[in-house]
């Protein structure tokens, strides 16, 4: 295959990390996934990364007639169809799948990094709040569909995202080479500024606001609340005290994490949303934060950064 494609760089990865870290270094043209690589949790960081450089990837399975975890990309589907390949298939077939993934018009995955200041959103001085955003299953993809739409100049964000613990510098790194701010791990006693966005991902400490200004990120080591370390709840609930200064979001997720943060966010005066049903992967952490009465209104993805970005204007 090698001489059928002069220049062609090959690299094998035998876990899912290794994998992650290979691809975010070389960004690659496609991939062929191991179909038990793509039943973990952590696969949703796969294809992100995948999404964000274009990569065409298909599982490969163990059997014929198995049932794929994951379908592969659609990027794949254009009139080539989709495959999802078993370890018995002919190199000839394989040969076939790799020519439709090389041939398979791209698309320009230019990051927005050159566009500081653009997306047409409001000027930095127009902005007078703190967005806090808090995530789990399926919120790689839904982070990534909100911070494309922040500007480089946005109010400081902060987002505690529920992920494996060896995923959390990835997902930071993800989310910087798609957005216009700059998107770094949370650290304790960090200043919050504007055009920042601070994650907590993956971390053995809990994020939360100083209880004095000017305003700081506090990592705090304790138990698990709502099942979660770090905890969305813990964040929104040391965000009270500034309620009326703080914009809030739960994305999708499964479990309750932050619904009840939320509620009191939005009884100290906080602007609050939910993802609606629709468009959340699960819609678990946003079903109760509605229920319960944490949310003021539901948003669909697509309209999530437009709505935090409207409301921190206020």
């Amino acid at each position: 295959m090698e001489a059928t494609y002069p220049g062609m760089k090959v690299l094998l990865a035998n876990n899912l990390m290794m994998a992650y870290n290979q691809a975010e270094a070389a960004e690659p043209t496609f991939a062929f996934v191991e179909d038990g690589f793509t039943k973990l949790p952590e696969f949703e960081m796969m294809l992100a990364l995948f999404s964000a450089l274009d990569t065409r990837w298909v599982a490969v399975m163990d059997s014929a007639g198995a049932t794929p975890a994951r379908h592969a990309s659609p990027l794949l589907n254009v009139g080539a169809g989709i495959f999802e390949l078993t370890k018995a298939d002919s190199p000839v077939q394989f040969s076939q799948y790799f020519d439709m993934m090389v041939k398979a018009p791209r698309r320009d995955v230019a990051g927005p990094k050159g566009m500081k200041g653009g997306n047409g959103a409001a000027p930095v001085k127009d902005f007078k709040k703190i967005i806090l955003i808090g995530s789990s299953t399926g919120g790689v993809e839904a982070l990534r569909s909100v911070l494309v739409g922040f500007p480089a100049q946005c109010p400081p964000t902060l987002i505690v995202q529920h992920t494996g613990k060896n995923f959390g510098q990835g997902l930071v790194s993800l989310l910087d080479r798609i957005c216009a701010a700059k998107v770094v791990p949370a650290e304790d006693n960090m200043k919050l500024e504007v055009g920042h966005v601070y994650v907590a991902a993956g971390q053995r400490r809990h994020m939360g606001m100083t209880q004095s200004k000017p305003i700081r990120a506090r990592l705090k080591e304790g138990p698990p609340i709502s099942g979660h370390l770090p905890s969305v709840d813990a964040l929104f609930t040391s965000a009270v005290p500034y309620g009326k200064d703080v914009v809030a979001t739960i994305l999708t997720g499964m479990g309750q994490d932050g619904a009840n943060g939320l509620l009191e966010l939005r009884k100290a005066g906080a602007t609050t949303f939910a993802q609606d049903e629709k468009s959340s992967v699960v819609y678990g952490m946003p079903r109760v934060a509605w229920e319960n009465g944490g949310a003021q209104k539901q948003v669909s993805l697509a309209r999530m950064a437009g709505a935090l970005l409207q409301a921190a204007k206020a």
